[in-house]
């Protein structure tokens, strides 16, 4: 019998891009199983985003999950290759630069008890 699947409320934070760029750390402070992040603009923006396991042993275990280039488009989600689950401590960080927009980013992190 497999394991159960219980999602827990979505994650969601935003930056306006005229004022600075995105930068959000989760504080999920549980074991969890990352499902899915949505990235959502509010017009069309070129700028990079960048998902990053901030991991519970220090900035030596961080490492870069994906790196996302956006031209001149709204939307973009991440979902794992991989069956993602971590521990207790570690959490997830979203950036957004703001080199050349100058709307509104919306990010949603989708996540899942283990």
């Amino acid at each position: 019998m497999g394991k159960s699947k219980f999602l827990k409320p979505d994650i969601t934070t935003s930056q306006a891009l005229t004022a600075a760029a995105l930068s959000y750390t989760t504080t999920i402070a549980r074991a969890f199983k990352l499902d899915q992040i949505n990235f959502h603009a509010s017009e069309a923006i070129t700028e990079d985003i960048t998902i990053t396991l901030d991991a519970k042993g220090g900035a030596n275990y961080d490492v870069v999950l994906r790196r996302i280039s956006l031209v001149a488009e709204q939307d973009a989600v991440y979902k794992p290759d991989f069956e993602a689950n971590y521990q207790a401590g570690d959490e997830i960080k979203v950036q957004c630069t703001k080199a050349n927009s100058t709307g509104t980013i919306y990010c949603t992190i989708k996540t899942s008890e283990v």
